[in-house]
């Protein structure tokens, strides 16, 4: 029976556990659904490689309820843990987070690195410590952690970028970095401390108050998201068109208050671009 942590686009981070005979899985950080953690999600009995259960999701739709709890069938991989399922939420209702044809993938949260989220938590930024300040240390672990956020490896970037501050608090680059692997992680708020440490040294930096909008839209917070959106664009921030973050276009853009502001903020966003495209083409390679 598939036990420990486990993740899934559609609720983050899930522990599995065992109950009188039944698996159940229990939300505990990211998704797009921001469950209050322990929230039970998904309840099920393994018949041979199939679970045969129900879960719990949030839903988008004029006339959908904010969550439903749904039938599962589930496939069971034994080779890699994995479950997978098609989950079919009423007509008109779609959940975010779930796959093509509302594929849903439950996979070991140590089978990728990509996604498993990194350590976090209210003190995650708090327990960092200066040691003794060593500049060519701090420069080593920064270039390995960004390799690591390249490839997608949140925990090994979070850890390098960590490390980089212990011997430096100087590089907003840093903090930047830790940001974003935070970010990415689904644990918003330990992204905005670190995104806000990386402000503080470099106030001027389009890309961290882009990354701070994201991170506010992630708890819901409109004014704050769209305040650091106005700032990054503001500062000369710039995206291909149809580019932007989906978390922030799903609260912008659901809210007749902030639809206008926004949409100005994207078009100026992507004039941005387009103006940086065509000085680097008239100024060559």
């Amino acid at each position: 029976m598939p036990q420990g942590s486990y993740q899934a686009d559609v609720w983050g981070r899930v522990e599995l556990s065992a109950e009188h005979e039944r698996l159940v899985g229990y939300a505990t950080d990211g998704g797009p659904c921001r469950f209050k953690p322990q929230s039970r999600v998904l309840e099920g009995q393994l018949q041979g490689g199939v679970l045969v259960g129900q879960l719990t999701l949030c839903l988008e739709g004029a006339s959908c309820p904010a969550t439903d709890t749904l039938p599962l069938l589930a496939l069971y991989s034994p080779e890699d843990r994995s479950l997978t399922a098609y989950v079919r939420p009423q007509a008109g209702c779609q959940a975010p987070g779930l796959g093509k044809g509302g594929l849903l993938v439950l996979q070991p949260a140590q089978a990728g690195a990509a996604q498993a989220p990194v350590r976090g938590g209210a003190s995650s930024m708090a327990r960092l410590r200066m040691d003794k300040r060593n500049p060519e240390a701090a420069k080593e672990a920064l270039e390995r952690g960004n390799q690591l956020l390249g490839a997608k490896d949140w925990r090994g970037s979070a850890a390098e970028f960590e490390r980089s501050i212990t011997q430096d608090d100087r590089n907003w680059v840093a903090f930047f970095g830790l940001g974003t692997a935070w970010l990415m992680s689904g644990q918003a708020q330990d992204a905005i401390d670190a995104l806000n440490r990386a402000r503080t040294l470099n106030p001027r930096e389009a890309s961290i108050h882009y990354h701070l909008a994201c991170a506010y839209s992630r708890l819901g917070d409109r004014k704050l998201a769209l305040a650091h959106l106005g700032q990054a664009v503001k500062l000369g921030y710039s995206i291909p068109e149809g580019t932007q973050d989906q978390e922030l276009d799903r609260l912008l853009a659901s809210d007749a208050a902030s639809l206008n502001k926004y949409v100005g903020l994207l078009q100026q966003a992507v004039a941005n671009n387009k103006a940086s495209a065509g000085r680097r083409q008239q100024t060559g390679p």
